[in-house]
């Protein structure tokens, strides 16, 4: 049930239409996890999500700064699922991996941020109402503009984290964009 609709969002939001749920639906399928990394000034972010007919279910799950590879792996560890991660570094996901989480690095091609975004706006979109940093960084997410002041099709590099989280579930999870490991075997073989 949603508690909230279209709520305040400034002018050029990207997402103009979603809404506040009391909780994450249990009756959701292809259920997964979005991962962004950062460290110092970014923060590493990570988001359940989840599918109802055509309405997209997040819940946020983490948002902070300084989080090692051993400490990610902690927090997403106990949720046994799928983590779809943005690929820029191949070390930190194989660290993840090393850890026992179910990591996969999705791939980020040239216009995936614009394809993650429209097929997000594809459907109905919902944000659980304890995900605070989810929601407080949903309303400031807006187009970014050219030179004249007109409004381009690629978002502001800011309050993006944990949108991009969200993306890297859609792209690896309902797109199928996710890297295919390279094969090393042999290569270190005397």
């Amino acid at each position: 049930m949603v508690i909230g609709r279209w709520a305040d969002v400034v002018e050029g939001a990207v997402f103009k239409k979603w809404g506040i749920v009391k909780e994450f639906s249990q009756e959701c399928k292809k259920v997964g996890i979005g991962q962004d990394f950062g460290f110092t000034n970014d923060p590493s972010a990570a988001v359940r999500c989840g599918i109802i007919d055509n309405r997209l279910y997040v819940d946020e799950l983490f948002y902070e700064t300084d989080m090692l590879s051993s400490a990610i792996a902690n927090r997403l560890k106990p949720f046994s699922m799928k983590v779809f991660a943005d690929s820029q570094d191949p070390r930190l996901i194989q660290e993840i991996k090393n850890r026992g989480v179910n990591i996969y690095p999705v791939d980020k091609f040239p216009g995936s941020i614009k394809a993650g975004i429209d097929k997000i706006k594809d459907m109905e979109f919902s944000v659980t109402e304890r995900s605070y940093n989810l929601i407080t960084k949903l309303r400031k997410y807006v187009w970014d503009k050219d030179k004249d002041g007109n409004y381009i099709n690629e978002p502001v590099d800011e309050y993006n984290h944990l949108m991009d989280a969200i993306r890297y579930y859609v792209l690896g999870c309902l797109l199928g964009r996710i890297l295919k490991p390279k094969d090393l075997t042999g290569i270190f073989t005397h």
